[in-house]
Protein backbone atom coordinates (compact mmCIF):
# COMPACT_ATOMS: atom_id res chain seq x y z
CA UNK A 1 0.00 0.00 0.00
CA UNK A 2 1.53 3.45 -0.96
CA UNK A 3 1.57 5.88 2.53
CA UNK A 4 0.21 8.85 -0.47
CA UNK A 5 -3.54 7.94 -0.82
CA UNK A 6 -3.60 6.69 2.54
CA UNK A 7 -2.70 10.05 4.12
CA UNK A 8 -4.41 11.92 1.49
CA UNK A 9 -6.81 10.23 -0.10
CA UNK A 10 -10.58 10.82 0.26
CA UNK A 11 -11.71 8.00 -0.15
CA UNK A 12 -14.05 6.73 2.51
CA UNK A 13 -12.08 3.18 3.07
CA UNK A 14 -8.25 5.20 3.41
CA UNK A 15 -9.87 8.09 5.56
CA UNK A 16 -11.96 5.53 8.19
CA UNK A 17 -8.73 3.57 8.04
CA UNK A 18 -6.29 7.12 9.16
CA UNK A 19 -8.45 7.96 11.48
CA UNK A 20 -8.79 4.91 13.07
CA UNK A 21 -5.26 4.37 13.70
CA UNK A 22 -4.51 8.02 14.47
CA UNK A 23 -7.15 7.42 17.75
CA UNK A 24 -6.26 3.56 18.30
CA UNK A 25 -2.73 5.14 19.12
CA UNK A 26 -3.92 7.96 20.65
CA UNK A 27 -5.71 5.51 23.01
CA UNK A 28 -2.42 2.97 23.14
CA UNK A 29 0.18 5.91 24.33
CA UNK A 30 -2.10 7.70 27.47
CA UNK A 31 -2.79 3.94 28.04
CA UNK A 32 0.45 3.24 28.28
CA UNK A 33 1.57 6.45 30.52
CA UNK A 34 -1.20 5.79 33.25
CA UNK A 35 -0.35 2.12 33.33
CA UNK A 36 2.86 2.57 34.05
CA UNK A 37 2.20 4.59 36.66
CA UNK A 38 -0.54 2.62 38.73
CA UNK A 39 1.63 -0.69 37.95
CA UNK A 40 3.42 -0.37 40.86
CA UNK A 41 0.07 -0.71 43.17
CA UNK A 42 -2.18 -2.85 41.04
CA UNK A 43 0.42 -4.37 38.14
CA UNK A 44 1.22 -3.59 34.74
CA UNK A 45 -1.72 -5.82 33.26
CA UNK A 46 -4.36 -5.29 35.08
CA UNK A 47 -3.17 -1.17 35.13
CA UNK A 48 -3.12 -1.65 31.40
CA UNK A 49 -6.74 -2.78 31.17
CA UNK A 50 -8.19 -0.45 33.52
CA UNK A 51 -6.27 2.36 31.62
CA UNK A 52 -7.14 1.41 27.95
CA UNK A 53 -10.96 1.24 29.12
CA UNK A 54 -10.73 4.76 30.82
CA UNK A 55 -9.03 6.04 27.83
CA UNK A 56 -11.47 4.92 25.49
CA UNK A 57 -14.15 5.70 27.21
CA UNK A 58 -13.21 9.26 27.40
CA UNK A 59 -11.53 9.48 23.88
CA UNK A 60 -14.94 10.43 21.93
CA UNK A 61 -14.65 14.04 24.27
CA UNK A 62 -10.97 14.44 22.54
CA UNK A 63 -12.34 13.76 19.15
CA UNK A 64 -15.09 16.05 19.51
CA UNK A 65 -12.78 18.78 20.07
CA UNK A 66 -10.38 17.84 17.44
CA UNK A 67 -12.83 17.61 14.96
CA UNK A 68 -14.52 20.67 16.17
CA UNK A 69 -10.93 21.98 16.01
CA UNK A 70 -9.77 21.03 11.71
CA UNK A 71 -13.35 20.60 10.32
CA UNK A 72 -14.94 24.09 11.73
CA UNK A 73 -12.61 26.49 13.18
CA UNK A 74 -9.94 26.16 11.05
CA UNK A 75 -12.00 26.29 7.28
CA UNK A 76 -14.85 28.92 8.67
CA UNK A 77 -12.13 31.00 10.67
CA UNK A 78 -8.27 30.76 9.84
CA UNK A 79 -8.40 30.41 6.44
CA UNK A 80 -10.68 33.16 5.96
CA UNK A 81 -8.69 35.57 7.89
CA UNK A 82 -10.73 35.87 10.94
CA UNK A 83 -8.27 35.24 13.42
CA UNK A 84 -9.84 36.96 16.52
CA UNK A 85 -13.16 35.01 16.10
CA UNK A 86 -11.04 31.70 16.02
CA UNK A 87 -9.23 31.98 19.46
CA UNK A 88 -12.09 33.32 21.24
CA UNK A 89 -13.95 30.24 20.15
CA UNK A 90 -11.36 27.87 20.54
CA UNK A 91 -11.08 29.48 24.24
CA UNK A 92 -14.89 29.08 24.75
CA UNK A 93 -14.69 25.56 23.22
CA UNK A 94 -11.47 24.28 25.66
CA UNK A 95 -13.41 26.04 28.30
CA UNK A 96 -16.81 23.93 27.70
CA UNK A 97 -14.80 20.75 27.50
CA UNK A 98 -12.98 21.02 30.20
CA UNK A 99 -16.12 20.86 32.23
CA UNK A 100 -17.06 17.70 30.40
CA UNK A 101 -14.04 16.06 31.33
CA UNK A 102 -14.54 17.24 35.13
CA UNK A 103 -18.07 15.67 35.15
CA UNK A 104 -16.53 11.98 33.16
CA UNK A 105 -14.08 11.94 36.29
CA UNK A 106 -16.55 12.44 39.12
CA UNK A 107 -19.40 10.66 37.76
CA UNK A 108 -17.93 7.66 35.50
CA UNK A 109 -14.24 7.14 36.03
CA UNK A 110 -14.80 6.02 39.74
CA UNK A 111 -17.55 2.58 38.06
CA UNK A 112 -14.30 1.94 35.94
CA UNK A 113 -12.00 1.84 38.40
CA UNK A 114 -14.79 0.26 41.01
CA UNK A 115 -15.33 -2.47 38.24
CA UNK A 116 -11.36 -3.46 37.65
CA UNK A 117 -11.39 -3.39 41.87
CA UNK A 118 -9.09 -0.22 42.14
CA UNK A 119 -10.44 1.73 44.77
CA UNK A 120 -8.70 4.74 43.76
CA UNK A 121 -11.02 7.64 45.14
CA UNK A 122 -11.43 10.75 42.20
CA UNK A 123 -11.91 13.35 44.35
CA UNK A 124 -12.55 16.99 44.04
CA UNK A 125 -9.52 18.85 42.87
CA UNK A 126 -7.67 21.14 46.22
CA UNK A 127 -6.46 24.00 43.98
CA UNK A 128 -9.25 24.55 41.36
CA UNK A 129 -6.89 26.76 39.28
CA UNK A 130 -4.60 24.59 39.30
CA UNK A 131 -6.46 21.93 37.85
CA UNK A 132 -8.02 24.11 34.96
CA UNK A 133 -4.86 25.01 33.40
CA UNK A 134 -3.10 21.47 33.77
CA UNK A 135 -6.65 20.34 31.69
CA UNK A 136 -6.72 23.65 29.41
CA UNK A 137 -3.12 22.32 28.07
CA UNK A 138 -3.96 18.96 27.92
CA UNK A 139 -6.79 19.39 26.02
CA UNK A 140 -5.00 22.59 23.67
CA UNK A 141 -2.25 19.95 22.97
CA UNK A 142 -4.74 17.42 21.51
CA UNK A 143 -6.32 20.23 19.56
CA UNK A 144 -3.06 21.42 18.54
CA UNK A 145 -2.34 18.16 17.36
CA UNK A 146 -4.98 17.75 15.26
CA UNK A 147 -4.45 21.14 13.89
CA UNK A 148 -1.02 20.81 12.74
CA UNK A 149 -1.34 17.38 10.92
CA UNK A 150 -4.26 19.37 9.22
CA UNK A 151 -2.00 22.24 8.35
CA UNK A 152 0.70 19.81 7.36
CA UNK A 153 -1.03 17.65 5.05
CA UNK A 154 -2.35 21.38 3.27
CA UNK A 155 1.17 22.89 3.24
CA UNK A 156 2.22 19.71 1.56
CA UNK A 157 -0.48 19.90 -0.99
CA UNK A 158 0.06 23.63 -1.53
CA UNK A 159 4.17 23.20 -2.22
CA UNK A 160 2.94 20.37 -4.60
CA UNK A 161 0.65 23.06 -6.77
CA UNK A 162 3.76 25.78 -6.24
CA UNK A 163 5.83 23.07 -8.08
CA UNK A 164 3.36 22.31 -10.73
CA UNK A 165 2.93 26.21 -11.54
CA UNK A 166 6.60 26.58 -11.43
CA UNK A 167 6.91 23.28 -13.77
CA UNK A 168 4.19 25.17 -15.72
CA UNK A 169 6.14 28.33 -15.90
CA UNK A 170 9.22 27.13 -17.40
CA UNK A 171 6.76 25.31 -19.99
CA UNK A 172 5.49 29.23 -20.81
CA UNK A 173 8.83 30.60 -21.32
CA UNK A 174 9.51 31.45 -25.17
CA UNK A 175 11.37 27.88 -26.58
CA UNK A 176 13.49 29.94 -29.34
CA UNK A 177 15.19 27.08 -30.60
CA UNK A 178 11.68 24.95 -31.18
CA UNK A 179 9.93 28.45 -32.17
CA UNK A 180 6.94 27.41 -29.57
CA UNK A 181 5.31 29.52 -26.79
CA UNK A 182 3.11 28.67 -24.98
CA UNK A 183 1.21 31.86 -22.98
CA UNK A 184 0.58 31.79 -19.50
CA UNK A 185 -2.99 32.16 -17.87
CA UNK A 186 -4.32 35.80 -19.67
CA UNK A 187 -0.69 36.96 -21.48
CA UNK A 188 -2.61 35.78 -24.79
CA UNK A 189 -5.60 37.50 -23.43
CA UNK A 190 -4.00 40.95 -22.98
CA UNK A 191 -1.87 40.77 -25.58
CA UNK A 192 -4.76 40.30 -28.17
CA UNK A 193 -6.10 43.22 -26.26
CA UNK A 194 -3.31 45.28 -26.70
CA UNK A 195 -3.73 44.89 -30.50
CA UNK A 196 -7.95 45.22 -30.54
CA UNK A 197 -7.19 48.94 -28.58
CA UNK A 198 -5.19 50.25 -30.67
CA UNK A 199 -7.99 50.17 -33.26
CA UNK A 200 -10.88 50.31 -30.97
CA UNK A 201 -9.86 51.94 -27.40
CA UNK A 202 -13.55 52.19 -25.89
CA UNK A 203 -13.28 48.22 -25.99
CA UNK A 204 -10.43 48.58 -23.33
CA UNK A 205 -11.98 51.36 -21.27
CA UNK A 206 -15.13 48.88 -21.12
CA UNK A 207 -12.64 45.82 -20.40
CA UNK A 208 -10.63 47.06 -17.80
CA UNK A 209 -12.73 46.36 -14.86
CA UNK A 210 -12.97 42.86 -16.06
CA UNK A 211 -9.53 42.57 -16.07
CA UNK A 212 -8.49 44.09 -12.99
CA UNK A 213 -10.98 41.23 -11.07
CA UNK A 214 -9.17 38.40 -13.45
CA UNK A 215 -5.84 39.61 -12.35
CA UNK A 216 -6.49 40.29 -8.64
CA UNK A 217 -7.97 36.80 -8.52
CA UNK A 218 -5.05 35.04 -10.36
CA UNK A 219 -2.30 37.10 -7.57
CA UNK A 220 -4.61 36.56 -4.57
CA UNK A 221 -7.13 34.09 -4.22
CA UNK A 222 -4.95 31.08 -6.37
CA UNK A 223 -3.27 31.23 -2.75
CA UNK A 224 -6.35 30.43 -0.58
CA UNK A 225 -7.36 26.43 -0.52
CA UNK A 226 -11.04 27.21 -1.01
CA UNK A 227 -12.82 30.31 -2.70
CA UNK A 228 -16.90 30.49 -3.53
CA UNK A 229 -18.31 28.96 -6.15
CA UNK A 230 -20.50 31.87 -6.83
CA UNK A 231 -17.32 33.98 -6.92
CA UNK A 232 -15.62 31.33 -9.51
CA UNK A 233 -18.75 31.14 -11.40
CA UNK A 234 -18.96 35.31 -11.58
CA UNK A 235 -15.39 35.38 -12.77
CA UNK A 236 -16.16 32.97 -15.41
CA UNK A 237 -18.41 34.85 -16.91
CA UNK A 238 -16.24 38.12 -16.98
CA UNK A 239 -13.25 35.93 -18.51
CA UNK A 240 -16.04 34.57 -20.77
CA UNK A 241 -17.00 37.95 -22.03
CA UNK A 242 -13.58 39.03 -22.63
CA UNK A 243 -12.75 36.25 -25.02
CA UNK A 244 -15.70 37.35 -26.85
CA UNK A 245 -15.18 41.28 -27.10
CA UNK A 246 -11.54 40.56 -28.58
CA UNK A 247 -11.80 37.45 -30.14
CA UNK A 248 -11.73 38.73 -33.48
CA UNK A 249 -13.75 36.08 -35.24
CA UNK A 250 -17.84 35.01 -34.32
CA UNK A 251 -17.59 32.37 -31.90
CA UNK A 252 -21.36 30.95 -31.12
CA UNK A 253 -21.13 30.30 -26.91
CA UNK A 254 -23.70 28.26 -25.46
CA UNK A 255 -23.61 28.87 -21.56
CA UNK A 256 -25.87 27.11 -19.65
CA UNK A 257 -25.68 26.97 -15.48
CA UNK A 258 -27.93 25.14 -13.28
CA UNK A 259 -26.33 25.96 -9.67
CA UNK A 260 -29.51 26.58 -7.65
CA UNK A 261 -27.31 27.26 -4.08
CA UNK A 262 -24.02 29.30 -4.11
CA UNK A 263 -22.56 28.25 -0.53
CA UNK A 264 -20.43 25.29 -2.28
CA UNK A 265 -16.83 25.94 -2.22
CA UNK A 266 -14.32 25.18 -5.01
CA UNK A 267 -10.07 24.80 -5.35
CA UNK A 268 -9.42 28.37 -7.45
CA UNK A 269 -8.00 27.76 -10.42
CA UNK A 270 -10.30 24.23 -11.72
CA UNK A 271 -13.17 25.63 -13.72
CA UNK A 272 -11.36 28.89 -15.55
CA UNK A 273 -8.22 27.33 -16.88
CA UNK A 274 -10.87 24.46 -18.80
CA UNK A 275 -12.67 27.24 -20.58
CA UNK A 276 -9.72 29.36 -21.01
CA UNK A 277 -8.48 26.13 -22.69
CA UNK A 278 -11.25 26.07 -24.78
CA UNK A 279 -10.91 29.26 -26.43
CA UNK A 280 -7.22 28.50 -26.93
CA UNK A 281 -7.96 25.86 -28.95
CA UNK A 282 -11.06 27.57 -31.17
CA UNK A 283 -8.93 30.19 -31.71
CA UNK A 284 -6.16 28.33 -33.31
CA UNK A 285 -8.37 26.91 -35.96
CA UNK A 286 -9.36 27.95 -38.57
CA UNK A 287 -13.24 27.63 -38.65
CA UNK A 288 -15.68 29.59 -40.23
CA UNK A 289 -17.81 29.80 -37.31
CA UNK A 290 -16.42 27.86 -33.83
CA UNK A 291 -18.69 26.87 -31.64
CA UNK A 292 -18.29 26.60 -27.55
CA UNK A 293 -20.58 24.50 -25.41
CA UNK A 294 -20.73 25.11 -22.05
CA UNK A 295 -23.01 23.27 -19.00
CA UNK A 296 -22.40 23.39 -14.96
CA UNK A 297 -25.11 22.13 -12.64
CA UNK A 298 -24.55 21.61 -9.18
CA UNK A 299 -26.63 18.38 -8.05
CA UNK A 300 -26.04 17.05 -4.61
CA UNK A 301 -21.99 18.61 -3.60
CA UNK A 302 -21.49 17.13 -6.87
CA UNK A 303 -20.06 19.58 -9.47
CA UNK A 304 -20.93 18.49 -13.33
CA UNK A 305 -19.06 20.42 -16.01
CA UNK A 306 -19.60 19.27 -19.75
CA UNK A 307 -17.43 21.50 -22.14
CA UNK A 308 -16.96 21.39 -26.02
CA UNK A 309 -15.51 23.05 -28.40
CA UNK A 310 -15.32 22.51 -32.46
CA UNK A 311 -12.37 21.12 -34.72
CA UNK A 312 -11.61 20.97 -38.21
CA UNK A 313 -12.61 17.79 -39.35
CA UNK A 314 -8.82 16.85 -40.43
CA UNK A 315 -7.25 17.34 -37.24
CA UNK A 316 -6.93 14.29 -34.87
CA UNK A 317 -5.91 15.82 -31.72
CA UNK A 318 -5.24 19.14 -29.74
CA UNK A 319 -3.17 21.72 -31.07
CA UNK A 320 0.42 20.86 -31.05
CA UNK A 321 -0.32 17.27 -29.92
CA UNK A 322 -0.69 18.33 -26.68
CA UNK A 323 -2.72 20.36 -24.03
CA UNK A 324 -0.55 21.25 -21.00
CA UNK A 325 -3.60 23.45 -19.23
CA UNK A 326 -5.68 19.81 -19.21
CA UNK A 327 -2.45 18.12 -17.95
CA UNK A 328 -1.75 20.21 -15.26
CA UNK A 329 -5.33 20.51 -14.22
CA UNK A 330 -5.71 16.80 -13.97
CA UNK A 331 -2.49 16.96 -11.58
CA UNK A 332 -3.55 18.86 -9.77
CA UNK A 333 -7.20 17.25 -9.49
CA UNK A 334 -5.32 14.49 -7.88
CA UNK A 335 -4.08 16.39 -5.24
CA UNK A 336 -6.76 18.59 -4.03
CA UNK A 337 -9.78 16.01 -5.13
CA UNK A 338 -7.87 12.52 -4.87
CA UNK A 339 -10.13 10.14 -6.01
CA UNK A 340 -13.36 12.30 -5.55
CA UNK A 341 -13.03 13.66 -9.44
CA UNK A 342 -13.46 12.15 -12.72
CA UNK A 343 -11.65 14.11 -15.77
CA UNK A 344 -12.34 13.41 -19.42
CA UNK A 345 -11.26 14.15 -22.80
CA UNK A 346 -12.50 12.64 -25.90
CA UNK A 347 -11.72 13.67 -29.33
CA UNK A 348 -14.64 13.18 -32.46
CA UNK A 349 -14.69 14.02 -35.61
CA UNK A 350 -15.81 17.66 -35.39
CA UNK A 351 -15.16 18.72 -31.79
CA UNK A 352 -13.40 17.97 -28.89
CA UNK A 353 -15.41 17.25 -25.68
CA UNK A 354 -13.97 17.92 -22.19
CA UNK A 355 -15.95 16.26 -19.22
CA UNK A 356 -15.33 16.90 -15.09
CA UNK A 357 -17.14 15.70 -12.28
CA UNK A 358 -16.31 17.00 -8.80
CA UNK A 359 -17.78 16.15 -5.69
CA UNK A 360 -16.99 19.25 -3.71
CA UNK A 361 -17.41 18.21 -0.58
CA UNK A 362 -14.46 16.08 -0.84
CA UNK A 363 -11.50 18.33 -1.21
CA UNK A 364 -8.34 17.96 0.80
CA UNK A 365 -8.43 21.39 2.46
Amino acid sequence: MSIHPFVFSNNRNYRLGRHALFWFLWILYYTIISAILMSQKYGFAKSFFEAFTEVAESTPLDMCFCYFVIYYLLPEFLYKGRYMAMLFLWLLASIGFIVFYELNAMFIVPYIRDWFAMKTSVSMPANYTYDFFILFSQINMEGCVAASIKLGKLWYIKQQEIDLLKKEKEKVQPHEEQGLIHPAFLQDLLGRMENVANDNPLIAAESLKKIRHLLLYILYENASPQISLQKELNLLEEYVYLEKLIAGKDIELDTTINVSSYNETIAPFIILPLVENAFKQVLSYSLKKPVIILKIKLQQDVLYIDLSWSKPIDTSSLTNGRNVILHNISKRLQLIYPQSHELKMMIESEKVIVTLRLNLKKAIN
